[in-house]
């Protein structure tokens, strides 16, 4: 159990540094040449993990695909939930999701702009991932790799246990 605990503080460790730390470069592209580049390369906005996880639930709101990145964040809490109530099989389950989610809802970002201003003037491009998204990532994996391991050893101490 203080194995468990002591992977559970590590994994928040890493979520809240994720959440301090810049996580996504984007480009602010002008509607008119949302077609090209942005006009001006120095015209960029790395957005922290607080920002995006503040954004990522208006961006829900208003339907924007990439915002299903954040629906990693409710499955990263219910794996810790999980975890600590030794569900160790849905723990891995919900880790593993909230991986899955998290990476390909972000990473559809760089398909879809994101609108930058309510004006609609101009548009986000993703253009890279930063420290802080690979750490927001990491929390759910180990997560899932601590839930993995117990669901093994529970289930091989229940093997033994019934021989």
């Amino acid at each position: 159990m203080k194995d468990k605990i002591l992977f559970l503080g590590l994994s928040l460790f890493l979520y809240g540094v994720a959440q301090a730390l810049p996580c996504l470069v984007f480009n602010v592209v002008p509607i008119d040449a949302a077609g090209g580049g942005p006009s001006d390369p120095n015209n960029v906005y790395a957005m922290k993990g607080i920002e995006l996880t503040f954004f990522g639930i208006i961006g829900l709101l208003f339907l924007q695909i990439p915002a299903i990145g954040w629906f990693a964040n409710p499955l990263y809490w219910l794996g810790c939930i999980t975890l600590m109530m030794q569900r160790y099989r849905f723990s891995t389950i919900a880790g593993m999701a909230a991986i899955l989610i998290g990476f390909s809802g972000t990473f559809s970002a760089f398909w879809f702009n994101l609108p930058a201003d309510s004006g609609g003037v101009s548009e986000l491009a993703l253009s890279q991932f930063l420290l802080g998204f690979w750490l927001w990532l990491a929390a759910p994996g180990v997560i899932a790799l601590v839930s993995m391991i117990s669901w093994r050893k529970q289930s091989a101490q229940l093997t033994a246990s019934s021989n």
